[in-house]
């Protein structure tokens, strides 16, 4: 079956989450990604604890589908090696700091002169250049400048960070996107370009709705009162707690007509409640954010998840269980999606990845290859550049290339 990128190269020098997420969505759907990497320490994200005899799963979960090219880049003959492998390659991706890879000799213009056609894209905290260009990026400094971490949490605590690493993430995608757009845009110019994204921009484009709407009316959006989810809603959006301890959101505000009604109804709450005049607009649930607030908390806490759940579903009002890890990754419709994958680890044997999230129809995503061990697929690769086994070998011998496939046991 084809692929969407098939005979699309990516020469990636990406590290950690930001950048090898977003080369992984194109690998997934059939780009030949070749992680250059340092000999014999790799990337740095291969010693993210835990491991599993060596094996790191935080690193392995952003580098499936790739293969492994050892190489010391501050060898000039190194530095040629990549050359000629730019020759016929699509995209060169780095999550440095703007510069390394100029100093490195890879820069755009050192690019471009041997492959015009190449497309060098860069991840970065800040973004190529500007007063920050420099600094070191980081998701929770994306957070924090950005404005998202003030507009998470509730108004009687601080400033809150998302429970993951989610800029980086975000910026990921947002990395592959450039990527795929400047594709698409060789196609139609001929020419390759530079692509630049960066974490800050990733977390402002976040909450795109209300930094456009703060931007036109100067409206802005204070942390809500505890149980609610956002400052521009009511206690029907919001998330509690139930008698058996567990936790489910209440999206009560939305689709439905008569929300106060149906909700109040679930919750078994008296007539006069029900009914109540001043809880029948968004307007009326605003002004009394506090009182329904606690009202809806008060009977939550009458009921085990499941049996309300089931009463909220009756009335046509939207719940959701608010689920842990045991739970997710034994969800019926998360089982359903495929998003928990099993390939074959060397030497580990199955191993569990989180799926591809995008379906497509006719060219699909796939686990090919389990990610690589560090260089294990540097003789392959060279030997596809036209090298010799002999030619292969004097660049083994010389520290150009490292040797970690050919030892036992494997380094991960």
């Amino acid at each position: 079956m084809t692929s969407a990128f098939d005979g699309i190269r990516i020469l990636d020098f990406t590290q950690l989450e930001q950048g090898p997420s977003g080369t992984q969505v194109l690998a997934d759907f059939g780009a030949d990604v070749i992680k250059i990497e340092r000999i014999d320490s790799g990337e740095i994200g291969r010693g993210q604890c835990p491991t599993i005899d060596g094996y790191s799963p935080h690193w392995s979960a952003t580098n499936r589908n790739k293969r492994s090219l050892s190489v010391d880049v501050k060898n000039p003959e190194g530095i040629r090696l990549i050359l000629d492998l730019v020759k016929d390659a699509d995209i060169v991706a780095s999550n440095f700091r703007p510069g390394v890879m100029d100093r490195l000799g890879l820069g755009y213009d050192d690019l471009s002169a041997v492959n015009p056609r190449i497309i060098v894209a860069y991840a970065s905290g800040y973004g190529q250049t500007g007063p920050y260009a420099h600094r070191r990026g980081q998701d929770l400094a994306a957070q924090a400048i950005s404005g998202l971490m003030a507009l998470t949490g509730s108004a009687d605590g601080p400033p809150t960070p998302s429970g993951t690493f989610m800029i980086d993430y975000l910026a990921s995608m947002q990395f592959a996107q450039g990527m795929m757009v400047a594709l698409a845009a060789r196609e139609r110019t001929g020419r390759g370009q530079v692509v630049d994204s960066c974490l800050l921009n990733a977390a402002i484009a976040s909450h795109l709705q209300e930094g456009t709407t703060y931007l036109n009316t100067g409206q802005e959006y204070p942390r809500p009162e505890a149980g609610i989810a956002h400052a521009h809603n009511t206690a029907l959006y919001g998330y509690y707690e139930t008698k058996d301890g567990s936790w489910f959101v209440l999206i009560g505000e939305f689709y439905i007509s008569e929300p106060w009604k149906r909700a109040a109804r679930a919750l078994g709450l008296p007539d006069d409640v029900v009914n109540d005049e001043r809880f029948q607009t968004t307007e009326g649930l605003r002004e009394h954010t506090a009182e329904t607030t606690e009202i809806i908390r008060t009977a939550a806490l009458t009921f085990d998840r499941d049996d309300l759940m089931a009463r909220f579903e009756a009335e046509d009002v939207l719940t959701a269980p608010v689920n842990d890890y045991d739970d997710v990754f034994a969800d019926p419709q998360v089982l359903h999606n495929e998003m928990v994958l099993t390939k074959s680890v060397p030497g580990l044997g199955d191993m569990k990845f989180v799926g591809i999230p995008v379906k497509l129809s006719d060219t699909p995503g796939a686990l090919r290859m389990a990610p690589p061990s560090l260089g294990e697929h540097t003789d392959e690769v060279l030997a596809e550049l036209g090298l010799s086994p002999e030619a292969i070998a004097q660049l083994r011998s010389g520290g150009v290339i490292g040797s970690e496939a050919t030892r036992t046991p494997r380094v991960w």
